[in-house]
């Protein structure tokens, strides 16, 4: 009843909204935010799914049953076989076999969440050490992006945590949780969001335009002079 009101709601403000449909040159549709909305809520309920999710991303990554290491089923952008992110990254095993679209059945991964200071503090977790966390983070994403083009698309505090090694001299280990949300990117999108990335860092908004455009992500009729000044007034 709930997604059938706001599906009307949103089919009322698309008709009378009175805004033109755009946002920054680029049109928008309400009724398919809902609805977009709707597949994803089932699909986080659906425990299959994300166990299915939880599997593929471990595999991608090689990482294994107690944080071991295994085999990456993933390739660099070159073709080349990726190593195991067991040393910085951990996700709980999946054991699919035992689990169904109304159970999950995982492995108990203990850590410390990422944003708990006052837990890290007491943990021994050092600013070298945050910097080291933060970099794995965004390794993993770059890795998810580019290489795996599979991705969590759920990353906050509560999804991540830090695993600390008290009796090893090895530092702190990235935990990822949660894969209920999850996502595929094709080749185009894939590149696309490199391109993005490499755009910022340049900060060349025509090259994050052109990057846009590959990744499908803006409607064949969009005002693409608009969607420039939004880009270049975020520069």
């Amino acid at each position: 009843k709930d997604l059938d009101l706001m599906s009307r709601i949103a089919s009322f403000v698309d008709k009378f909204g009175g805004a033109g449909g755009k946002v920054g040159g680029v049109d928008q549709s309400w009724t398919d935010i809902i609805e977009n909305a709707e597949t994803i809520l089932y699909r986080e309920i659906n425990y299959q799914d994300e166990a299915e999710n939880a599997i593929r991303f471990a595999k991608d990554f090689g990482l294994g049953l107690g944080g071991t290491s295994v085999r990456s089923t993933a390739k660099s952008v070159n073709g080349e076989k990726l190593e195991s992110a067991s040393e910085w990254l951990r996700v709980p095993f999946t054991y699919g076999d035992l689990s169904s679209e109304k159970f999950l059945v995982m492995e108990f991964v203990p850590s410390i969440k990422v944003s708990n200071d006052a837990k890290l503090d007491s943990a021994g977790i050092t600013q070298e050490d945050r910097e080291y966390l933060a970099e794995a983070l965004a390794r993993s994403y770059l890795r998810q992006f580019v290489t795996n083009r599979f991705f969590s698309t759920d990353p906050h505090p509560g999804n991540l945590g830090v695993e600390v090694f008290n009796d090893e001299d090895r530092p702190p280990r990235l935990v990822f949780y949660d894969f209920g949300q999850a996502c595929t990117l094709s080749k185009d999108q894939s590149l696309g969001i490199l391109e993005v990335i490499e755009s910022i860092i340049d900060l060349d908004a025509k090259k994050s335009v052109s990057a846009f455009n590959r990744m499908g992500v803006l409607k064949d009729n969009a005002d693409l002079d608009k969607v420039l000044a939004k880009v270049q007034s975020n520069y």
